[in-house]
């Protein structure tokens, strides 16, 4: 790909950081006025030229989300701490491999070298949670989170989930005679187009979403979804929301109040275990009831910056444990088991220590147990403090589309996201986006508020709920990050051989194969640079682990960011917040 001097990934992520986040008037109402002044000091440096075939602005986008983050991390520093705003580099290139971060952590790599390909080496060191093999089900199972065309000409994302049966079903569908090793995937997506070609989109949005509640929508280009009523129910809102709930039980309760940090040594040799600039969120009890990727990830950014982070699972739920290598840092990890009474009784004392609980569940699904938004907020009427209650879904938390199922893929395809990238490789149809890009732009973005929402509990006092959806960061992107200049994506696909991309070519077909590209092509491989790695050592395993570098670069050295603990497998600690913060970090 030629030099092009019209065009900078760092130039423009500096643009979309100031004119499309700070600037945008769906967020500076809402943002602490001193925001601005605290971006100054982000610098972006990195090649000039994008890296990856996707027409979409990825790279500027995950970039300036992180500026983001940096920025409102400044004025916390500032407020609680004293510190003047740091200077915070990010490189494009390197940010570039957050997005993909999921598929680039090695176990041992000084041993055996073990890759996410590696089922069976992998689940040695973290335990097989997915219980309906949706990962390793074979092609009958894979083509069910897929693309097809329906009887009225439209596309529809079905979506297996966590358990393709149920829309199996739905479908009429069961395994074919034939062993499922046998059955390629081209014959697999043959026998869901089959059945999907019976139906019109609208009938399917019906059968899937109301009467089987299993996620699946429309392939909706950019401008239906902006014009639907859910898209207009929506459009009110940037990147995530932050709501004061102030307390109404009396004036004492939920005090204005900073998080009170725990079992904290003032020892001398034990300093820089205290709370400090250093580790900016070091004792803030963080509860996460989360799965998959994007409410992982806010948790996962809150304990990189020093957070205490407690995962709870159930071991009767399916989980992608395959996935806890790159999102269980900085992660305790414990099960509760919610059908039984004193499992609840002891999520809800948890709950009551914790400053900050983030739930990724389906709309409704913790309301179930007592455990929703309004359940949660109750528990603190009264109390000394209050709580930032965090729910993260698909669709956003406005319009009839609310309470429906959905993940990365559906966002994009219900935004108008993946029919903008099939469009650009020439044909009218959708195509899955490269990389889960959505999921972990929402995580950065969700981490943000939080952060926001703790700047403003220690000024205003009460409780905080922050709102953070796929279709937020989706509709950000086609609003305002938008897609590469013609002249930029046609050379850049140029650059990797014009690769045309189908509507049935789902992640499963599309991960590995681009992963080997980019190392092949001297564009993605600039992205690769090991200086953009690291090996972390990882007491909870047993073996170190080489991932991914925290993005954010502090060269001044006031703040490290890391993590407390290794990750691990599900319910290997006790369901407990520790008594002893340094002890439970020199064991662990």
């Amino acid at each position: 790909m030629p030099t092009n001097p019209t065009y900078s990934v760092p130039r423009e992520s500096h643009i979309l950081l100031h004119d499309g986040i700070l600037s945008n008037p769906l967020h500076t109402p809402f943002l602490p006025p001193e925001i601005k002044d605290a971006a100054k000091s982000i610098e972006f440096i990195g090649s000039s030229e994008p890296s990856i075939p996707i027409n979409w602005r990825f790279a500027e986008s995950i970039s300036a989300i992180k500026g983001f983050q940096a920025a409102m991390l400044n004025v916390l520093l500032k407020k609680k701490y004293g510190v003047e705003y740091q200077k915070v580099v990010i490189n494009t290139d390197h940010a570039q491999l957050f997005i993909m971060s999921v598929m680039l952590p090695v176990i041992d790599p000084l041993g055996a070298k073990i890759r996410l390909s590696d089922r069976e080496g992998w689940y040695k060191y973290y335990p097989d949670g997915d219980k309906h093999h949706v990962l390793d089900g074979g092609n009958f199972v894979s083509a069910s989170t897929n693309i097809y065309k329906t009887k009225d000409g439209r596309f529809f994302h079905l979506h297996g989930s966590l358990n393709a049966v149920p829309i199996q079903r739905a479908l009429s569908l069961s395994s074919p005679p034939a062993s499922e090793g046998s059955l390629s995937f081209t014959d697999a997506c043959s026998l869901y187009q089959t059945a999907i070609s019976q139906y019109t989109a609208s009938e399917l949005e019906s059968l899937m979403d109301d009467t089987h509640r299993q996620a699946g929508t429309t392939c909706w280009s950019t401008t239906e979804y902006l014009s639907s009523p859910h898209g207009k129910a929506n459009a009110h809102v940037g990147l995530y929301e932050v709501h004061h709930i102030p307390s109404t039980y009396s004036p004492k309760a939920q005090e204005p109040m900073w998080w009170t940090p725990f079992g904290l040594s003032e020892a001398p040799h034990e300093a820089p275990l205290k709370t400090s600039a250093r580790r900016p969120l070091l004792g803030l009890k963080v509860l996460d009831l989360t799965r998959i990727i994007a409410s992982p990830t806010i948790t996962r950014e809150l304990a990189e910056l020093g957070a205490s982070v407690l995962r709870i699972t159930s071991p009767n739920v399916p989980d992608m444990t395959a996935l806890l290598a790159d999102l269980g840092w900085g992660k305790w990890n414990a099960h509760l088991d919610l059908t039984r009474l004193p499992d609840r009784e002891r999520l809800r004392a948890l709950i009551l220590e914790s400053d900050v609980v983030v739930d990724g569940y389906r709309p409704g699904v913790m309301e179930k147990w007592g455990f929703g938004k309004e359940d949660i907020l109750t528990m603190f009427e009264g109390k000394k403090k209050g709580v930032v209650y965090v729910r993260e879904n698909c669709y956003g938390w406005n319009g009839p589309w609310m309470g429906r199922s959905g993940w990365q893929q559906i966002s994009d395809a219900n935004c108008g996201v993946s029919l903008e990238f099939g469009r650009a490789m020439g044909n009218d149809e959708p195509v899955t986006p490269i990389f889960p890009n959505s999921d972990y732009c929402t995580g950065v973005a969700g981490a943000t508020g939080v952060l926001q929402a703790l700047l403003e509990r220690a000024e205003k006092g009460g409780s905080f709920v922050v709102d953070v959806a796929l279709n937020y960061y989706s509709q950000w992107l086609i609003n305002t990050c938008s897609t590469y200049p013609p002249q930029i994506w046609d050379q850049l696909w140029e650059a990797y051989d014009r690769p045309i991309l189908r509507h049935t070519d789902n992640m499963g077909v599309t991960l590995y194969p681009l992963i080997k590209k980019l190392t092949e092509n001297p564009l993605g491989a600039r992205i690769f640079n090991p200086d953009f790695f690291e090996l972390r050592e990882n007491k909870a395993i047993g073996v170190p682990i080489q991932t991914v570098k925290p993005i954010l670069g502090f060269p001044e050295g006031v703040v490290e960011l890391g993590y407390n603990i290794g990750s691990r497998g599900n319910g290997v600690d006790e369901a407990r917040w520790p008594e002893d913060l340094l002890t439970e970090i020199i064991k662990v």
